[in-house]
């Protein structure tokens, strides 16, 4: 078992017992005491747990967390946002893609339309691609962070190359008062330089995001055609102002 896949695991014992010993979690994953505790290191030193005598406690965490969280977290309003923003997507057209996890769950609308091109930041979207459909992927250069996401001057570099119709994003935040934020500095640059190379740009952006500022200015919320969501958000009546038409809920709404 990789260090990824018993992180994993780890992080789904915490969830479903609060807190774990070391001789429990040697049990569980089959490896040994030195192992599991280099993996703890690992998982403190990205906010998802705090060590204690003995073994580790979950905590609550308030900076990026590693992709096999995310991809977990709030999947059913990826969901319900991906069968919205589906409206926009056309045959015969060229899209960005960024490193989201947010943007995974259009795959299979990719899948049903002819003579797409994709350009992406994503190892993970190009693979479910490439197995799901014969869209023509290009994947951007750069330096891998974090196991699929591609980053860097390389990467900012490659996306200068192309033009695309439309953009697919996500962020970390969004509120009116500081508009579109993000936490990882490796994904704004290369997301930035796709929103000066494309036609159509579309956030998607579920509702536990709204209210909340990142570290890091990713945009403005005038620099977004449209942004969507699994639902109106009930915390910032300024955000929902400043939108108007462009605050996309349902799928009736794109023409």
């Amino acid at each position: 078992m990789f260090q990824n896949e018993r992180c994993e695991k780890i992080y789904e014992i915490l969830q479903q017992r609060g807190s774990v010993t070391v001789p429990y979690l040697e049990k569980q994953l089959y490896v040994s005491a030195a192992t599991i505790r280099r993996d703890l290191e690992s998982m403190e030193k990205s906010g998802l747990l705090q060590r204690v005598w003995g073994g580790a406690m979950l905590r609550t965490v308030d900076k990026d967390i590693p992709s096999f969280v995310r991809m977990k977290s709030n999947q059913d309003k990826k969901e319900k946002i991906a069968s919205i923003a589906s409206a926009f997507l056309r045959s015969s057209s060229s899209i960005f893609f960024d490193s989201s996890t947010s943007c995974l769950p259009l795959v299979p609308y990719i899948a049903e339309l002819k003579n797409i091109t994709v350009v992406t930041s994503s190892l993970k979207m190009s693979l479910q691609l490439g197995q799901s459909c014969d869209a023509a992927v290009n994947l951007l250069g750069g330096t891998v962070y974090e196991d699929y996401i591609l980053s860097g001057h390389l990467a900012v570099k490659s996306v200068r190359q192309f033009h695309t119709d439309m953009m697919f994003f996500s962020c970390s935040g969004i509120s009116a008062a500081c508009s579109i934020t993000s936490i990882e500095p490796r994904v704004v640059e290369v997301c930035q330089e796709m929103l000066k190379h494309t036609a159509l740009k579309v956030l998607l952006c579920d509702t536990s995001k709204v209210g909340k500022n990142a570290l890091l200015h990713l945009a403005d919320l005038n620099d977004v055609d449209y942004v969507v969501m699994d639902a109106v958000p009930e915390n910032d009546a300024a955000l929902i102002s400043a939108l108007g038409s462009r605050l996309i809920t349902d799928r009736s709404q794109i023409k």
